[in-house]
């Protein structure tokens, strides 16, 4: 699945990031979990994309990795982490929406979150809106994930790039990786360490709203 994550203003604020400056808001409302479909569990579909090693929440992983519909994530491109970044999901396949016929097998695979799929260029699988809760499919929730680090080949059967099925949220105590280190200034994977949050904060969309309230 092809997604165009990066615009111009994030290209930018890399770059400052990389030098040392403090990136500046653009408009654009900062991360929240307010406006945003965060349920624990439910429906979902899966596509697959390769290039994970520029992700959205500012650090990649070595175990299994995915991106998630922006509805989900909780920000917007080129705004930073949003709240979803860190958290983790056990993904199950039942079925896929172009091979009705198809009856698997079928796999089972957690992973964490640490990319976006935005809405833009992708509305088919991404496309979710608080107005327009479900995409094409008629699933809430969308799941991109990850070829580099081993995740489609573990979930995808042969000849099969898109399916549908269920997620829940669960520990992390049951993904096997690793967090990498911060590609940019706030970047963050929410999890059982805080070394990048403020003192008082647990996810990665407060640390987003206390960076850019200091701006």
């Amino acid at each position: 699945m092809r997604r165009y994550r990066l615009d111009w203003r994030h290209d930018m604020r890399c770059w400052r990031d990389l030098h040392g400056v403090e990136p500046l808001s653009t408009g654009t409302p900062p991360a929240s979990t307010g406006g945003y479909l965060q349920p624990a569990s439910g429906k979902t579909t899966f596509t697959m994309y390769s290039g994970c090693n520029m992700p959205a929440c500012g650090k990649a992983a070595t175990g299994y990795t995915a991106a998630i519909n922006q509805l989900a994530f909780g920000s917007a491109p080129g705004i930073g982490p949003g709240d979803a970044c860190g958290r983790c999901f056990a993904l199950t396949a039942n079925a896929d929406p172009y091979s009705p016929a198809y009856a698997g097998p079928f796999s089972s695979i957690v992973v964490k979150v640490t990319d976006l799929c935005p809405v833009q260029g992708n509305q088919q699988f991404c496309g979710q809106t608080k107005s327009t809760p479900n995409n094409s499919f008629g699933a809430p929730f969308h799941f991109d994930i990850c070829e580099d680090t081993g995740g489609s080949a573990a979930f995808f059967p042969s000849g099969h790039g898109a399916l549908s099925g269920t997620f829940t949220e669960v520990s992390c105590s049951q993904w096997s990786g690793s967090d990498g280190g911060a590609l940019w200034t706030g970047a963050c994977l929410s999890g059982d360490t805080s070394a990048n949050w403020p003192s008082g904060v647990g996810n990665c969309a407060v640390l987003k709203i206390h960076k850019l309230r200091k701006t």
